[in-house]
């Protein structure tokens, strides 16, 4: 962006040049009266009141006659610059996006009705992604960090209770995380997603100073854990609250002036990283998503590299494919809220082994919200007390997000990788062949247990801190080399049997949520009404041999849903069963019954 602006104020003249940022740029200003001989530039942010009030200041003491220090009117000419600017900048941006929109591929209901319009919306996206990026595998990984960063768009139940899922993507160097998170990121509208590689330990704050609705559901997504490291502080309250505030000091005219800086979410985060851990406080709020090393990886990524290089893949229109889901998840904004359809005693997660158990399940239960969010147009939307309408999440929702989380965030539950079993299980087995008569002294090098493992010597080192530090199961010696500690056996990081235990299983919540069928039923007046047909039938009692205490007042009702007869339909007598005493009851169905009056039982065979 470059683009010059001129501003007069009273005799005051100033001429702005932007340096290709929205609101930095060099500024000169000189009084007509005085004379251009006394102008003053600097390069200034005019987005920034601190950078302005420096501005002013430095002007006044080299030029005090220019611009008199008791004279606000260069302080007002600069503020009202800067809306001028602001104001034609907006103007710039939304003309841009109307030639874009216009450049793009026409999109018709039918388009987006395709993609959104059908049941399995997640599915499609992802594979959609996938295919444009080339990406081999990692489907459930991919799922978790697309739910993740679509999370961002729910409304939270309650001002301060934000509901999307925020992950750590962990994987080796080189293993995809960023490839991965980026192909997700590529079909999300732009104001949807917020990357970036590094920032101060304020940055968030002061652009949304300046852009306030900048982080309002929005996916923040980082580079690397180090782009994260300064942030921490600023992300914790606004992944626990949905929002975040800053007291502050700035200097205005020489006087210490106090701000609140404020950012209003909701975001969601998702931090790729090559670390088994990172800031405790923070790693509670999110999901871990591992992105495991499998045989043949290199081989199946080296050739969807080598696959980007055909014609006939540069032939293909991805911006069209692109551009159709931006477009279509566009249209999901109008419904943000997500509810469940009814509430169940055992609808939570059961296990207390994790401290951070209830964090874990808000995580978790944000994923089905997102699936539901997704799936709108085939689900139902109710209006609420309030007036405003929300999707209902349906027992399908639930089972994709335990799905997603069975393949991908094992170490959510437990902090422990595959990577990281084969080494104990190395460094296991390496022990146990020691001859007693001759027991090693010190450790094991990285290298034997690289080569016991089937790991590079790199991923042993790499791993050898947590594993120790963090975990205390292995220790190393002053000298160099690993050993387990004393009475460390496999059983103590063994996978367990039931990963997903204390989590309500698909089935049970289908269940729970099943949604009774209903037919129309007309009464002998004609009226027409609806009942659940797995409601009992029901006739008053009165008259009936119910075999049941009818004791309490008022005309009681019995359930014969399941009884082949009636007594009144027993007493009738058929045309051709003649009962001439009328003493016996006689039905065409009943097989077995007992008269009233003569207390005996009669069987009938079916040949009677």
């Amino acid at each position: 962006m470059s683009a010059v602006y001129e501003y007069v104020l009273g005799n005051l003249t100033l001429e702005f040049e932007l340096d290709g940022s929205p609101s930095r740029g060099h500024l000169n200003v000189f009084n007509t009266v005085v004379g251009e001989e006394q102008t003053y530039g600097a390069r200034v942010d005019i987005a920034s009141s601190k950078a302005m009030a420096g501005y002013v200041k430095e002007a006044q003491a080299l030029y005090p006659e220019a611009f008199p220090k008791d004279d606000l009117t260069l302080r007002k000419a600069i503020n009202e610059l800067g809306v001028h600017v602001k104001d034609d900048d907006r103007a710039r941006k939304a003309k841009a996006e109307e030639e874009d929109e216009e450049e793009s591929v026409d999109v018709n209901d039918e388009d987006i009705d395709e993609l959104i319009g059908v049941p399995g919306v997640l599915e499609r996206f992802i594979e959609d992604m996938a295919s444009v990026h080339e990406v081999y595998g990692d489907r459930a990984e991919m799922k978790v960090i697309a739910l993740s960063g679509f999370s961002a768009q729910l409304e939270p139940p309650a001002r301060g209770k934000p509901v999307g899922t925020n992950a750590i993507l962990i994987g080796e160097s080189g293993r995809g995380k960023n490839y991965i998170a980026d192909a997700v990121a590529s079909g999300m509208p732009e104001g949807f997603v917020y990357e970036f590689e590094s920032a101060s330990s304020k940055s968030f704050y002061y652009e949304a100073d300046a852009k306030p609705d900048r982080f309002r559901h929005t996916w923040v997504y980082a580079n690397e854990a180090e782009a994260t490291d300064q942030t921490i502080e600023t992300l914790r309250p606004l992944l626990s609250k949905g929002a975040a505030t800053h007291k502050t000091v700035d200097k205005e005219n020489d006087t210490n002036v106090f701000r609140e800086l404020a950012i209003e979410g909701p975001i969601t985060v998702t931090i790729p990283t090559v670390r088994s851990k990172l800031n405790w406080q923070l790693q509670t709020r999110l999901l871990i998503v591992e992105l495991e090393e499998f045989e043949g990886r290199i081989a199946a990524h080296s050739k969807k590299v080598s696959d980007t290089l055909l014609p006939e893949y540069a032939a293909e229109d991805h911006a069209q494919t692109l551009n159709l889901w931006k477009a279509a998840l566009g249209t999901l904004t109008r419904v943000r809220r997500v509810v469940i359809p009814k509430d169940h005693s055992r609808f939570h997660f059961s296990s207390e082994t994790l401290s951070h158990g209830a964090r874990l399940w808000r995580n978790f239960l944000s994923l089905m919200l997102t699936n539901a969010w997704l799936e709108q147009r085939n689900r139902e939307i109710i209006t609420l007390e309030n007036g405003s309408e929300a999707v209902v999440t349906a027992a399908e929702d639930y089972q994709v997000a335990y799905e997603a989380f069975k393949g991908a965030c094992e170490r959510s539950l437990v902090n422990i990788s595959d990577t990281h079993r084969r080494i104990l299980n190395a460094l296991y087995e390496l022990q146990k062949a020691e001859k007693k008569s001759r027991l090693r002294e010190g450790g094991y090098s990285l290298r034997d247990i690289a080569n016991n493992a089937s790991v590079s010597h790199e991923t042993v080192r790499q791993n050898k801190a947590y594993l120790s530090m963090s975990l205390n199961l292995i220790v190393e010696f002053e000298r160099g080399g690993l050993r387990l500690v004393t009475g460390a056996e496999p059983s103590w990081w063994k996978k367990g049997e039931e990963l997903l235990e204390g989590f309500p299983t698909p089935a049970q919540v289908k269940e729970w949520w099943k949604v009774p069928k209903v037919v129309d039923t007309v009464d002998s007046k004609g009226k027409r009404s609806e009942k659940p047909i797995d409601k009992p039938n029901v006739l008053p009692t009165e008259g009936v041999d119910t075999e049941v205490d009818v004791s309490t007042s008022g005309v009681e009702e019995v359930d014969v849903s399941t009884r082949l007869s009636t007594s009144q339909l027993d007493s009738k007598n058929p045309i051709d069963k003649p009962n001439p005493d009328e003493k016996g009851a006689l039905s065409t169905v009943s097989t077995l019954f007992e008269s009233k009056e003569t207390n005996v039982d009669f069987e009938y065979s079916e040949d009677e």
